[in-house]
């Protein structure tokens, strides 16, 4: 046990030297929360910009006050030509145009559906959109589909035969950065087995510590034990900033009723991604070697995996790697755990990736670890 906990602190004295595994394993996690935090945490009301042209005048007047009423727009009246120019050049979401003739066409309607009760012709809103700006456009158009369907509903009398009702499945509304936090956990607890365990790894064996170490009649895997119980440590360390950050400086609200399962989805996670560390300094032959196998999973694992947008918005042609990428599955189980946002997949799903990775990320650290620097 003494020499475990002598083996343990000189693990924490090198890791406080190596300025790259402390800026990748605890400064970067923290910049990434700033940054977002900075620019998802802002809790105002969304709203958006919408251009209405009334071109028929003092006979629509009703229905164009009814449209200024609608919180989430930001009613611009002008001309045609002028609301289109402005739609073109992106300052407005949505462009309304009340043709002529449609308060006539109103008063038309009610007048034949109340006295002869037959199908008259309808009176007509011209919608701009700019295809480019694909989601804000669907969920402008949304809004004003429901805006009119009420007005037509409010008018005609006629309620609709079948409506919805929603019913929200988390306790709080939740923001961009309670979404982003859990993520930037799932990246850090990644790079600590990427950065912060294959690196310095290959350093140690180059400088031939890792061989004076292994011939001296220490266990080894009482060394290899003391590395990960002290990475591990790290993982927690990471867990508290990070989780510190995010409620400090920006209200992350973390469901700390789970926090057991919190502690266990961090402690898999960081454990995976520490054996894939041992597994790929056993690929490197130097130090330089390392970063470049580093920075390839690194960067398709941050981009792919979905921490930093939903899965679903993903073309369907990458979805099978997206699928295959532990660091999807461990995004998704602390994102359910962390805030209770639901998740894509099921815990158990999540779960039983992240240990089937473990189990082959083991096996092959175990096939592929070296204690000595190859030739």
């Amino acid at each position: 046990m003494s020499a475990f906990k002598f083996l343990y602190i000189a693990t924490i004295r090198e890791f406080v030297r190596d300025i790259t595994a402390l800026f990748w394993t605890l400064a970067f996690p923290v910049m990434f929360i700033l940054i977002f935090g900075v620019i998802f945490s802002d809790g105002d009301d969304i709203s958006f910009d919408i251009g209405l042209v009334n071109e028929d005048g003092a006979a629509s007047s009703e229905l164009v006050e009814n449209l200024k009423q609608i919180e989430v727009f930001n009613v611009k009246t002008g001309n045609r030509a002028d609301e289109l120019d402005a739609l073109k050049e992106g300052d407005r979401s949505l462009v309304i145009v009340i043709p002529q003739g449609t308060g006539a066409a109103l008063d038309a309607y009610f007048t034949r559906l109340t006295t002869e009760g037959d199908n008259p012709a309808q009176a007509q809103l011209d919608v701009y959109y700019d295809p480019a700006d694909q989601n804000t456009s669907q969920i402008v158009l949304n809004i004003v589909d429901k805006v009119i369907a009420g007005m037509n509903e409010g008018m005609t009398g006629i309620k609709p035969a079948l409506i919805t009702q929603t019913q929200k499945v988390t306790t709080d509304d939740l923001r961009n950065i309670d979404y982003l936090l859990p993520g930037v956990l799932a990246m850090s607890l990644m790079q600590l087995g990427l950065f912060g365990t294959a690196a310095p790894l290959v350093s140690l064996r180059e400088k031939g510590v890792l061989r004076r170490m292994g011939a001296t009649p220490l266990p080894k895997f009482t060394m290899l034990a003391s590395q990960i119980a002290f990475r591990l440590t790290i993982a927690f360390a990471q867990t508290g900033v990070i989780i510190s950050v995010g409620m400090l400086l920006f209200g992350v609200q973390i469901e700390f009723g789970n926090l057991p399962a919190i502690i266990g989805v961090m402690i898999l996670g960081a454990t995976l991604f520490i054996t894939m560390g041992y597994f790929i300094s056993g690929l490197a032959k130097t130090e330089e070697a390392v970063q470049g196998l580093i920075a390839l999973p690194n960067f398709l694992f941050m981009f792919l995996s979905g921490i930093w947008f939903p899965v679903e918005v993903m073309p369907s042609w990458i979805r099978p790697l997206v699928d295959i990428i532990p660091l999807t599955y461990l995004g998704d189980a602390l994102r359910a755990t962390m805030i209770d946002a639901g998740s894509y997949f099921s815990m158990v799903t999540n779960l039983g990736i992240m240990l089937a990775w473990l189990v082959v990320c083991t096996l092959l650290a175990l096939r592929f670890f070296r204690w000595e620097a190859q030739a």
